[in-house]
């Protein structure tokens, strides 16, 4: 499945309350550990066809509410949602390390093994 971008509120309000894993990416435009993981991103999207993946763009609204709603205050941060509770969350440091996707693949094997 591709990386799909919420845009709205309602949308937002939609994929986190789905059945199944999501897993949410906060970024910004402005930021460049987000322009590294974003191609990285998309891979895992494709090998974890059964998680819908998601891009918030937490610079500008009402990507910024989105965020503040489950408290997140970095980019970039991932989130997964199993039936619509959180399992799992992580800050990429900036500068990112060598494989800044690695933890998040490794839950998302965890959860699908």
């Amino acid at each position: 499945m591709a990386v799909t971008q919420i845009l709205s509120l309602p949308e937002f309000n939609e994929a986190i309350s789905q059945k199944g894993v999501v897993v949410l990416d906060f970024f910004s435009p402005i930021c460049a550990p987000c322009e590294v993981v974003s191609p990285l991103y998309e891979k895992l999207s494709q090998k974890y066809p059964d998680a819908k993946f998601y891009k918030i763009n937490g610079y500008e609204e009402p990507g910024s509410s989105m965020q503040a709603s489950i408290d997140v205050v970095w980019w970039p941060t991932f989130v997964i949602l199993v039936d619509g509770q959180e399992q799992w969350r992580a800050k990429i440091p900036n500068p990112p390390q060598q494989y800044p996707t690695q933890e998040l693949d490794n839950k998302l094997d965890e959860i699908f093994s």
